[in-house]
Parts: structure tokens; C-alpha cells; sequence
């Protein structure tokens, strides 16, 4: 079950953010970010009276709050960059920095030691960005579809961080199927 959840959820992020880049494309991207942000803040409240196991500690509903602030900074700079039209740079741009940086993070602030196929993927990643964040565009002072694709990686990482911060029995509870 775990498995189709995570397909499931796999394919809404997928559509959610397709359909955010198109529409960027015809109204300004910090509409489409902070309606979309508004919305998915309305059915998590829902979900978290229908579902909730309990009030969380103030802790964990501060993580909640800098998840969310995360998700809106990834999500106003995702739709910018696609909404210019650099889709092709800035989705797998902020996919790769959001997994590379919390790994380069952890082997240099926390002394992880990630295995030797994780190695080998950071080295495959290193100069997959560099041709990935090509946009061709030289202007000086430009910021471009490779910062913008840069700075929602950063707010996936913050986001995720911060999930990972907030106690385990924090989550809203979805009951057991099957």
C-alpha cells in the first residue's frame, strides 16, 4: 500500500507542478504560487480535522510553519523560472539540488558517509547540473532560469528538513487500509 501512496503522490506533485508551470505562463507566478499554497493549506486543515490524532506540540507546528515556508519559496521561484519558459532548466535543476544538498550537507557538517553507489551518483549529478543549468543566457545580472531552479531546490531541502525535524507522531494519521 505504502508503495502505491508513494506513486500516487509521485504523479499529484507531477501534475500539480506541470499545471503551475503552464499557468505562470498566462497570470504572475506569485498568484499561481500562493493560491496553490492556499489550497493545499485548505485540505491539509480539513485533513487534519478528519484525520488528526491528537493536537501536536508547539515545536512540531513551528517545523510545520517553516516546512511551509519552504514549499511557498520553492514554489514562487518553480513557477517563475517554468513561467519564463525554462521549464526544461528549472524542474530537474530544483529536483536535484533539493536531493544533492541535503547529502553534501551531511557529509560535510555531520560527517555522514554516504555507500559507494551514492558516491558515484553525486558524481553523475556534479555535471548533470552544469548541462541541465545551460539556459544560454549570459546576461550579467541575469538571475535565470539556473537561480531560480537553484533557489527552489534550496526551499525543497528547508521543507523536507523541517518535516524531518517535527516529531513522527506529529504527522496527520491516515488510517490503515488494507
Amino acid at each position: 500500500m505504502g508503495v502505491l501512496a508513494a506513486q500516487a503522490s509521485a504523479v499529484c506533485y507531477g501534475v500539480a507542478d506541470v499545471t503551475g508551470g503552464l499557468l505562470s505562463r498566462r497570470a504572475h507566478y506569485t498568484y499561481v504560487a500562493v493560491i496553490g499554497q492556499a489550497g493545499g493549506l485548505l485540505l491539509a486543515l480539513v485533513a487534519a480535522v478528519l484525520l488528526s490524532r491528537g493536537v501536536p506540540e508547539g515545536a512540531d507546528l513551528a517545523w510545520g510553519a517553516v516546512s511551509g515556508v519552504g514549499t511557498g519559496l520553492a514554489m514562487i521561484f518553480l513557477y517563475r523560472g517554468m513561467g519564463r519558459g525554462a521549464m526544461s532548466v528549472v524542474v530537474p535543476l530544483s529536483a536535484v539540488t533539493g536531493v544533492a544538498l541535503p547529502v553534501l550537507i551531511g557529509v560535510t557538517l555531520l560527517s555522514d558517509r554516504p555507500s559507494a553507489l551514492s558516491w558515484v551518483g553525486l558524481a553523475v549529478t556534479i555535471p548533470a547540473l552544469w548541462l541541465v543549468s545551460r539556459d544560454g543566457k549570459q546576461a550579467s545580472g541575469s538571475f535565470g532560469a539556473s537561480g531560480d531552479g537553484l533557489v527552489a531546490g534550496c526551499g525543497i531541502v528547508s521543507k523536507l528538513r523541517a518535516i524531518g525535524l517535527a516529531a513522527a507522531g506529529a504527522a496527520i494519521g491516515l488510517p490503515a487500509l488494507g
